[in-house]
This record gives structure tokens, C-alpha cells and sequence, in this order.
């Protein structure tokens, strides 16, 4: 019998590394667009250098999707609009500038384009074309994820 812990988005450690296990329709994109949005608003950390790694294209475009959607709603409820969202409401009430967070998230969402989220294979090719010469591999290596077509 596994013992189940509850995840509280809030008070999670945004450093060291954190093991989240749950099956499909659990929430795992809404906790990771939560932590996102922590981590840029506490821990100052531009999009850029954040990562998000995950296992299929879909499962990739939905947190591109929903992480960008989560910045747009926090920056919302900054300007004073509702939120039925209950992670965002306690965030923004415990933050202790609201002025410093809006513009971090302004300046997210701005960048967004340069965010880091990718599937396992996209993220390993990215790698290996940003570091061809000291990995020894070919500058125009292309990585295939299937031989079905050999």
C-alpha cells in the first residue's frame, strides 16, 4: 500500500529537486503552471531559464498553452480582476510586491517565446545542435524518434 501525500503548490520547495507522481488527469499541468509562475514571480527566474521536459509533442503544446494562460490570468489579477482560480488568489494575496510581480510577469509573458519547454527528444536534440563541438556530434545531426520508415 502507497502512502499519498498532498502537493501544496504554495509552500513547495522551488529549489532541489521534487518527485511528483500521479496518473493521467490528476493536475499535473495546473501544478506546473502554478510552479512556473512561482518561479518567476519568487524566484526571479526568467523563462528562459526554466525547464519543462515532458514526454509527447500534445502533452508539450497544452503546458506551452496552459503556463502562458496562467501568466495572462496572474497578471490579470494583479490589475484587479477576479480569479476563481484559489492558487492564484492565496499567491497574489501573500506577495509582497505586487508591482514587482506584475512586471516580472509582464516581462514573462513578453519573453515567452524563449521559453524552455520541450519534449524529452526535442530537449536532447537542442543539446546536442547547441553543443556539437564539444559533444563530438555532427553539426547537422537529426535526431529520429521512430525507424518505421527504414
Amino acid at each position: 500500500m502507497s502512502e499519498s501525500t498532498s502537493f501544496d503548490l504554495l509552500s513547495a520547495s522551488l529549489t532541489g529537486r521534487q518527485l511528483i507522481e500521479s496518473s493521467a488527469g490528476t493536475g499535473k499541468t495546473y501544478a506546473i503552471a502554478c510552479l512556473y509562475i512561482r518561479l518567476i514571480v519568487e524566484g526571479r527566474v526568467p523563462v528562459r531559464e526554466i525547464l519543462v521536459v515532458t514526454f509527447t509533442e500534445a502533452a508539450t503544446a497544452e503546458l506551452k498553452k496552459q503556463i502562458r494562460e496562467k501568466i495572462r490570468e496572474a497578471l490579470d489579477l494583479l490589475r484587479g480582476n477576479p480569479s476563481k482560480d484559489k492558487f492564484l488568489s492565496e499567491f497574489v494575496e501573500k506577495l509582497k510586491s505586487r508591482t514587482e510581480a506584475r512586471g516580472d510577469l509582464l516581462n514573462a509573458l513578453r519573453m515567452f517565446d524563449e521559453a524552455a519547454i520541450f519534449t524529452i527528444h526535442a530537449f536532447c536534440q537542442q543539446l546536442l545542435r547547441d553543443n556539437a563541438f564539444e559533444s563530438g556530434s555532427n553539426f547537422n545531426a537529426e535526431l529520429i524518434t521512430s525507424q518505421d520508415h527504414f
